[in-house]
């Protein structure tokens, strides 16, 4: 039986979130240093606690990347899905999303800069939420092969993609002013784990191509 659209889609959005969280997982686990846990520790409690405190550290970390990851992910899955289930029309898409993004109308034009950096990925984003929900496919990969048909079609997604993060993160690392080394390094060891990530998916979901 044919799943009526609006279940569809709600199963399309329910994939794609669940491949976002997947990607996020893994790039917060490259990216953010786990404590090590050595034998010898175990042996001597009090030295044990030191680990434990860093280890809750690091959940605490990791859990805060992966909700930074899944910010602009989020907006552009709602926003595709509001328009797939007719509840906003495209043409307002971008007022939509500039009104989840500019929550400070008086921001200092170095936090408005980013902010405009993020719309552009948002909007990139949620064109490509949008075609995958428009298909007939439940999984993500082959919603992916279902709409772009071709690696070729995919990368030239990705290339867009990720060209459009690299500009959120230039626009970031300006924002910080004592800590720009540790950030940009923290967003540029991100970008190049997630670039790499997104081609061996591409290779996945294209094994012949």
């Amino acid at each position: 039986m044919k799943i009526p659209a609006g279940q569809q889609s709600a199963e399309n959005y329910n994939s794609i979130l669940a491949y976002e969280n997947k990607f996020a997982r893994e790039i917060a686990a490259q990216v953010m240093d786990k404590p090590v846990l050595s034998a010898w520790m175990i042996l001597i409690p009090i030295v044990f606690v030191p680990y434990y405190i860093q280890l809750q550290r690091y959940k605490e970390g990791s859990k805060m990347f992966r909700e930074g990851y899944l910010y602009t992910k989020r907006i552009a899955m709602d926003t595709a899905y509001r328009i797939a289930t007719k509840e906003l029309i495209t043409t307002d898409a971008h007022a939509a999303i500039a009104g989840l993004v500019e929550k400070n109308p008086e921001a200092n034009p170095i936090i408005a800069k980013i902010q405009e950096k993020q719309i552009l990925e948002i909007e990139i984003l949620c064109s490509h939420y949008g075609s995958l929900l428009a298909t007939e496919k439940i999984k993500y990969q082959d919603m992916v092969r279902s709409y772009y048909q071709t690696k070729s079609n995919y990368l030239n997604y990705i290339h867009s993609i990720t060209r459009a993060e690299q500009e959120v993160t230039k626009a970031s690392t300006a924002a910080y002013q004592g800590d720009a080394g540790e950030a940009k390094g923290i967003m540029e060891k991100m970008n190049t784990y997630l670039s790499a990530l997104r081609w061996e998916e591409a290779a996945l979901i294209f094994p012949d191509e």
